[in-house]
């Protein structure tokens, strides 16, 4: 049962488990057993807990020795076996075991908090990338999006439909998403149901016994998938399939949801509370980021001492309209598996649909040049912020900034990067590049 249980642990919620597990977590969590040592099932909870990072917020024998949560009506054996564990991020306040009516068990119970109260937002969308393998779905998505490209005239440019495109896209995969979970839940209830009427029917001296080995497996299978879903939100790379999730894993998986509630502003001031701290990352990266000016004549001064030029040919090439095949290439050799932009599309979506998508994009990336100015969203970028793992974590200066832009920003930037490797080391030093 552990072994299953653990698998639900792979989540960024917050844990709280309780009931009766029929095992000690201590050596003296039993009296009048003749039993030696720790059971097989005591150690696989102490290691399942433990590598979860759970608390046993009541404690093993209660707030008074000998408060033992199970004992036989003649107190001849007496058991700690009834626990409540959770997430770190609960704050255990008064617990407490009472006896009641309709039990030889306590009612276990404990008041706690939650802390780390820090108002979070929805997150930023971004695409499942396994929907792309449903060919029924990509088949429809390429039906609607000729759909789309019928009413483009409709557009002042090819930005604005496109920034309307990129909408559509989040729309049809957000309903495709939806449609999923509901089918997986509607699922999931169903071998929940299957399995207790089995229990039933095995109870009554039914032989079922291919059945449920049968429905497990498929419980199993379903666990299993929302833990691969996890792992793959951690960017845990060196976790192997079916590896077991050790303390580091759930270490990182818990980290990766802690938001900063507090941060010292320019002049060194402590400032919490969502507003505040916001206002604090938008003056930092204002500044940080900002346009710098810069001494014309001194500018002048420096570029005439440049020596090193491009021929006319090479600039023609460089100043060429985009082609269809360099875009292409752009996109068949960008790395898969990278965390999207604000858009939420991977290049995954792109490469899937090139056939369609190719032309559009040489299309708006030719009015980019030719207006000299983007559609909003290749403009913008989420900057996610990583610890650098020394000094104190209320100084900004100890994140590191990561810059994720969208992914037709990108291949524009990457063509145009792929057309200056040919003539760099003719203007710029091999040391510089």
């Amino acid at each position: 049962m552990f072994r299953v249980l653990s698998m639900q642990l792979v989540t960024s919620r917050t844990i709280l488990m309780g009931g009766d597990f029929n095992c000690t977590v201590e050596l003296d969590g039993r009296t009048g057993s003749d039993s030696a040592g720790m059971a097989v099932t005591s150690r696989l909870l102490v290691e399942m807990t433990g590598e979860a990072s759970l608390q046993d917020v009541v404690g093993s024998k209660g707030p008074n020795a000998g408060n033992y949560s199970w004992s036989k009506p003649d107190g001849s054996m007496r058991s700690q076996i009834d626990f409540i564990f959770t997430s770190p991020t609960v704050k255990p306040g008064q617990s407490s075991m009472v006896a009641v009516h309709f039990s030889d068990h306590r009612a276990v119970s404990f008041e706690g908090e939650l802390t780390g109260k820090f108002p979070v937002g929805p997150g930023s969308w971004k695409l499942n990338c396994s929907l792309l393998e449903n060919k029924e779905l990509v088949a429809n998505l390429r039906v609607a999006y000729v759909e789309w490209r019928d009413i483009r005239d409709l557009f002042h440019s090819a930005g604005e439909w496109w920034e309307w495109v990129k909408d559509r896209f989040r729309s049809f995969f957000q309903d495709a998403s939806r449609a999923a979970a509901r089918e997986k839940k509607r699922d999931f209830r169903q071998l929940q149901s299957k399995l207790m009427r089995l229990f039933e029917l095995e109870l009554r001296g039914w032989d079922v016994d291919d059945e449920l080995e049968k429905t497990r497996k498929g419980l199993a299978e379903h666990f299993r998938e929302e833990s691969r879903k996890i792992i793959f939100w951690t960017r845990t790379e060196n976790l192997k399939k079916d590896e077991k999730c050790n303390s580091f894993f759930f270490e990182k998986l818990h980290s990766a949801h802690t938001p900063l509630v507090e941060l010292r502003d320019s002049e060194g001031n402590l400032q919490s509370g969502k507003e505040r701290v916001m206002r604090v990352i938008t003056d930092f990266y204002g500044e940080l980021y900002s346009l710098k000016s810069s001494e014309r004549p001194q500018e002048d001064s420096f570029l005439k001492g440049i020596s090193k030029t491009l021929s006319p040919e090479e600039r023609e090439g460089l100043n060429a309209p985009f082609i269809l095949e360099e875009l292409h290439l752009a996109a068949m050799t960008s790395k898969r598996g990278r965390t999207p932009g604000s858009d939420g599309l991977p290049v995954e979506l792109y490469v899937e649909l090139w056939d369609l998508i190719g032309p559009d994009l040489l299309d708006l990336y030719g009015e980019v040049v030719g207006k000299g100015s983007m559609p909003q969203s290749l403009c913008e970028g989420m900057i996610t912020l990583l610890y650098k793992q020394k000094g104190e974590k209320e100084d900004l200066k100890n994140w590191r900034p990561i810059s994720l832009l969208n992914v037709d920003y990108k291949l524009l930037a990457k063509q145009m990067a792929n057309r200056l490797k040919k003539v760099i080391e003719k203007i710029v030093h091999p040391d510089q590049t």
